[in-house]
């Protein structure tokens, strides 16, 4: 296998486990927030309530991960192609353009 295949699972791989446990994350962070601020004390949640508050967790990390992927499409479609034209133009050398200044005189 080579190793940029390696480098690709690899890299599939955490992306995985990135997705999997991103909400989890979220609500223990949630939790913990709650917990400091004193407005939860954790002997109390119901796992109804604990449900409720990964399903809220997990709504909101869809809803942002969707808003980042529909950015970055807009932001493919519209605003590189721009940047790729004038990258483009601006190594293009001056000779390819000039097909007389090139010195090919078999014609």
């Amino acid at each position: 296998m080579s190793q940029s295949g390696q480098r690709n699972n690899l890299t599939v791989l955490l992306v995985g486990l990135f997705l999997l446990f991103a909400p989890a994350l979220f609500v223990v962070a949630t939790l913990e927030f709650l917990i400091l601020s004193g407005d939860l004390v954790l002997s109390e949640i119901t796992p109804v309530e604990f449900l409720e508050l990964y399903l809220i967790d997990l709504v909101l990390f869809a809803g942002v991960g969707y808003g980042v992927y529909r950015l970055t499409l807009w932001v493919v479609a519209n605003r590189l192609p721009a940047a790729s034209d004038v990258r483009e133009a601006d190594s293009a050398p001056d000779d390819a353009a000039d097909p007389e200044a090139s010195g090919d005189d078999s014609q």
